[in-house]
């Protein structure tokens, strides 16, 4: 399949952009509405949903940006930083071969970078370690090209007339073709949800799990949908925003398997996308960012109810920290943190792109918060997946004062090392931090204190600064003759819980408690668990540091 080396984006009259692109002989138009969520600085790519159009025939630019408005597909867009694709066939449907939604889906990708209107432009630049490790893979192509920019895991089709009926002839089944979330080969790219309007054919279902709408169709079609192992919904006219809510949002398909997810219009979820400018601090040594300042985006989630501005009420923060492979949004929702923000009544604040984002910056962020909404600054917490891990230690070592408690996950640093692999300018000697801490028992990356020494030196360091009793004196050396396989050193309490979600693993919580008697530190680690976020673990994580506050006098406090 030949790349994409050109397209042509041109700004609409309803303040979008709409950008034509050719797959092979297939002309597709992407139309991003006018922008309300930042999405030029927010990365929606994970989470945004993935609208495709194949309509009666080709359609126009004007007869694209007018069908999204009209239908209020456009609005779905909107509120989820996200685009609709309008796929056109090379004559019409009825001539058209099957082929064309794999080749689409092959040239959907997502990136940290180069995304703009709904197209990811990639520029083969290394920018960090993980992307000097893909241009060493077999295969790479150094030319730049185009992509659409998206994710798979939210493929919603709406077909209509002719395009339906190429549609039901050709996709009503289980789908394999080139995963562009990477460089993983053949997958499962079935559609999560497809609204089929004004068929003529009777449809041959076989897909399982697909979310479908039927509009105006005959009874006998809508009869052959019916009998299908699918849900299956029977509508008069098309009404996008009330099926969507209905039947199709609440699915994504993660890993060839439909999840359920959540609307957060729906749910009362509040997801804000901001941006600031920020002084670069003197530590910050990533190579894109400026001097002497720089912009920084993050997206607020709380529960639509949440009185923000109550001084008598002030209400805790979290900051949440994304993996080095992935966004802001993708880490919140996988841990399912905004529905835990919102039944526990704090704000999440997941900051983009914080590899390039210093703890002293994103300090600048917290004050930021502090001056616009009641923020309890008693009940500060970091928390992190992966290399969102290792920043939840930077403010461990860095600005421990700041925070009342930390949850790192599934990643750390050496002792004196931060989130950018140089010396923190700060090493947290005697201030204590409470800190729930997960490993995954089978990471292929460095976890637990018995896959690496720099994880052994981190614990050992934690334990000292919470003045933990028990003494860890293991060394990596003896590793074969710890008491404990994964920590080295077994806990004063210890359970052992099951995530409900995988019945297989056994997530066992190690507690050490300190001098002063009380317990500020929980080691966790999870069998059959790789290199992963879980909403278990996430709720674990919260319902342990959220127990501690830290007053004016700088102590933590254990909150009844």
């Amino acid at each position: 399949m030949s790349a994409i080396r050109t397209v042509n984006t041109t700004e609409t009259k309803t303040g979008g952009y709409l950008t034509s692109l050719m797959i092979d002989q297939n002309e597709v138009l992407v139309y991003q509405p006018k922008d309300l969520m930042e999405s030029d600085i927010i990365n929606h790519g994970y989470s945004a949903p993935l609208l495709l159009v194949f309509g009666e025939g080709q359609f126009t630019g004007q007869d694209a940006v007018s069908y999204a408005e009209e239908t209020r597909l456009a609005q779905i867009a909107q509120e989820n930083g996200g685009t609709v694709i309008f796929v056109n066939p090379k004559d019409t449907w009825k001539t058209e071969e099957e082929g064309v939604y794999e080749r689409v889906l092959s040239k959907v990708r997502v990136s940290q970078w180069g995304f703009s209107h709904g197209i990811l432009y990639d520029e083969k630049i290394p920018h960090n370690r993980f992307e000097e490790m893909a241009m060493k893979r077999p295969g790479f192509d150094p030319v730049p090209e185009y992509f659409i920019f998206g994710s798979p895991v939210a493929t919603y089709v709406y077909a209509k007339g002719a395009g339906a009926d190429y549609f039901a002839r050709n996709y009503l089944k289980e789908i394999k073709g080139q995963n562009a979330m990477g460089d993983l080969g053949f997958a499962d790219i079935t559609m999560t949800a497809v609204t089929l309007e004004n068929l003529s054919v009777i449809p041959e279902v076989t897909c399982k799990d697909v979310s479908i709408v039927s509009v105006n169709n005959s009874e006998e079609i809508n009869q052959a949908l019916l009998a299908s192992d699918n849900r299956t919904a029977v509508c008069d006219t098309l009404d996008v925003v009330a099926q969507y809510d209905a039947y199709i949002g609440d699915y994504k398909r993660w890993a060839g398997k439909i999840r359920k997810s959540v609307n957060y219009r729906k749910e009362g979820i509040v997801m804000r996308p901001q941006r600031m400018f920020v002084q670069t601090s003197a530590d910050n040594v990533a190579p894109k960012v400026t001097r002497p300042e720089h912009e920084v985006g993050y997206v607020l989630f709380y529960g639509k109810d949440l009185n923000l501005h109550d001084p008598e009420h002030p209400v805790p923060l979290l900051l949440c920290f994304h993996g080095g492979g992935d966004t802001a949004i993708a880490t919140a929702i996988i841990g399912q943190w905004p529905e835990i923000a919102r039944e526990n009544g704090f704000i999440l604040c997941a900051v983009e792109m914080h590899l390039e984002v210093t703890a002293t910056e994103t300090l600048e962020i917290v004050r930021k918060l502090e001056s616009e909404y009641a923020i309890d600054k008693s009940r500060i917490y970091a928390t992190g997946f992966s290399m969102g891990g290792i920043k939840s230690w930077d403010f461990y070592q860095e600005y421990p004062e700041i925070v009342a408690g930390v949850a790192p996950m599934d990643a750390t640093v050496d002792v004196g090392e931060n989130t950018q692999f140089t010396k923190a300018w700060k090493v947290n000697q005697d201030i204590l931090v409470p800190v729930f801490y997960n490993g995954g028992e089978e990471s292929p990356l460095a976890e637990t204190a018995y896959q690496e020494e720099k994880c052994l030196n981190r614990f050992k360091h934690t334990f000292k600064v919470n003045q933990v009793i028990k003494p860890y004196t293991c060394t990596f050396a003896d590793k074969e003759q710890w008491e404990d396989k994964f920590y080295g050193v077994s806990g004063d309490t210890e359970v052992i819980l099951y995530d409900p979600d995988f019945p297989q693993s056994e997530t066992h919580v190690r507690y050490y408690r300190s001098t002063d008697g009380n317990i500020y530190t929980a080691f966790c680690s999870i069998s059959h668990h790789k290199h992963e976020i879980r909403p278990y673990t996430c709720r674990l994580a919260w319902n342990f540091i959220s127990h501690f506050r830290r007053n004016e006098q700088g102590e933590i406090e254990i909150i009844a």
